[in-house]
């Protein structure tokens, strides 16, 4: 899915997406970075901690 969303961004001229998901959460995490994401920072949101990752397409 999310190659799917990164090929829709490409064709809308969209080419620096960042997306987000919990740190618990690590098949979305390792979907993300398999899909060209590079992991920005880490933020803590209503006490969880949120990972946040840039795709350049």
């Amino acid at each position: 899915m999310i190659g799917l969303a990164l090929e829709e961004c490409r064709s809308l001229g969209i080419y620096k997406v960042i997306m987000v998901c919990d740190k618990e959460n690590i098949g979305s995490a390792k979907s993300i970075i398999n899909n060209g994401g590079i992991l920005e920072n880490e933020i803590e949101m209503e006490g969880i901690i949120e990972q946040r990752f840039w795709i350049e397409l």
